[in-house]
């Protein structure tokens, strides 16, 4: 067996490892598009108490907060609901010169000597909780939203807020997040890939309406006060807090206690290559942090989930070389063929350039490439049945990034529709490293995580803030 006949076997071992995850999504996507966001917005006035929460460093520098802020006055001023509070939880003394002047609108400056079992971002949500504590804010009568610095609120938002609370459906519950704000201004790349999240999503609603939740958005999130008030944040030095905050709702509460509100949020991709590391980074040493914590077959299903990221990037790897070699080989016999034959139709000869980049479209054509190939034996096995079946992950993998930046864009007016239709076709031709791009981190941190804990004493990681 030569290196690219085993690098071929290899491809294929992790390509049919994608099959389940790649069944599992169109499944989800299926069933829960329905749901995925609230359609039905009457106005009712039953008028429960929100309090939008903000957790910060810095309304004051941080400018999109601010933002943030008023995309919620607005909202609620269109639709005629003011039985509302928005706390900013900051550890800015500025930010309270600066906004406690607003209407509804609280600053709540974590004291720097406070001390409690969280940190950075838990830290600020635990102190947050004691806050409204001591203001009798922590009864069933309050409910919370979590939002990030970034994110912006929508008429679309509140309704579906206020229909989830007064229908009772749960006392903790998560919508859609969709990334078009700043998209013009984020790196093309990171700006293309953040388009995976939001297909991601529809997962979100399975994970939510089944839980346990394997993961869980810390921004969209809406939970009763009292239940918050209960279950807290202290969880340690985690970096995924909002993690451990969804199973111990579910431990606590149990099924029905977690709920879909669908109601939309709109943020930001991160603005940089080394932000878009740096995010999925923390997220994959968090739930490694925390897989210890759960119970055997909740830790099955993150491992797995992990896994096939990791995986992922190794495939892609893989890919790209064995691509490479391919279209190397095939696009010249290709050609070859059609000037030998004096083939002069381009439907034809669109056929065998399309083969060259895509052996799996047209079989037939590519094994008669293969046999005129003078290395015809780039593909051991048979074409046919198989390279459909391995077609199946691909092409949900290329409709996952389409259908979430369909959503990301159908948010945003700085692009006509002609820039849009680009953007599309630019993420098919920008798969692989859009792939390559979203999967590096897992393979780099959990290697990261198992050479920290076998071979230092250092247990900690930072808490890397990407700019906003």
């Amino acid at each position: 067996m030569d290196t690219l006949h085993l690098l071929y076997i290899i491809l294929l071992t992790f390509w049919f490892s994608t099959i389940p995850v790649a069944f599992l999504t169109m499944t989800r996507f299926i069933r829960n598009r329905k749901i995925f966001v609230e359609k039905d917005l009457r106005r009712i006035h039953n008028d429960p108490i929100i309090i939008f929460q903000i957790t910060t460093r810095s309304a004051t520098k941080i400018t999109v907060v601010e933002r943030g802020i008023y995309s919620i006055i607005n909202a609620a001023l269109k639709i005629n609901y003011s039985n509302y509070k928005i706390s900013i939880v900051t550890e800015d003394e500025n930010d309270k010169q600066k906004f406690d002047h607003l209407k509804n609108c609280e600053i709540v400056m974590v004291d720097k000597k406070y001390n409690t079992n969280a940190i950075k971002k838990s830290r600020a949500l635990q102190f947050a909780v004691e806050n409204r504590r001591k203001n009798g804010e922590d009864t069933s009568k309050f409910w919370i939203f979590h939002m990030d610095d970034e994110s912006y609120v929508t008429n679309q938002t509140l309704l579906s807020l206020l229909k989830f609370i007064r229908e009772g459906k749960g006392i903790a519950s998560e919508g859609p997040i969709v990334y078009p704000l700043k998209f013009e201004l984020a790196n093309p790349i990171t700006a293309l890939a953040e388009s995976v999240r939001p297909f991601g999503c529809y997962d979100c609603v399975s994970q939510m309406k089944n839980p346990p939740p394997i993961h869980m958005h810390g921004s969209n999130l809406l939970v009763r006060s009292d239940a918050e008030d209960l279950i807290g944040w202290n969880f340690g030095s985690t970096l995924a807090e909002d993690q451990l905050f969804g199973y111990k709702i579910y431990e606590k509460y149990g099924k029905n206690a977690l709920g879909w509100h669908g109601g939309i949020l709109l943020e930001q991709p991160p603005l940089n290559i080394k932000d878009h590391f740096m995010q999925r980074r923390r997220w994959i040493l968090g739930s490694l942090q925390n897989i210890n914590k759960f119970p055997f077959w909740h830790r099955f299903k993150i491992a797995f989930k992990l896994s096939s990221y990791f995986m992922g990037f190794i495939s892609g790897i893989a890919s790209a070389i064995l691509y490479v070699i391919t279209f190397m080989s095939m696009l010249p016999t290709s050609i070859q063929i059609l000037v030998d034959q004096n083939i002069s139709n381009p439907m034809i000869w669109a056929q065998y350039i399309i083969s060259s980049f895509f052996p799996s479209f047209f079989p037939e054509i590519t094994l008669k490439i293969n046999e005129m190939a003078s290395n015809n034996s780039i593909y051991p096995i048979d074409i046919g049945p198989v390279s459909i079946l391995l077609l199946f992950p691909y092409i949900m993998w290329l409709l996952s990034y389409q259908i979430g930046l369909f959503l990301n864009l159908k948010h945003t007016r700085k692009y006509p529709l002609s820039k849009k239709i680009i953007l599309h076709i630019q993420a098919v031709f920008l798969s692989l490293v859009l792939g390559i791009l979203e999967t590096f981190p897992a393979f780099y941190s959990i290697i990261e995580y198992y050479w920290r804990n076998r071979m230092t004493a250092i247990k900690n990681y930072d808490f890397y803030i990407i700019n906003k």
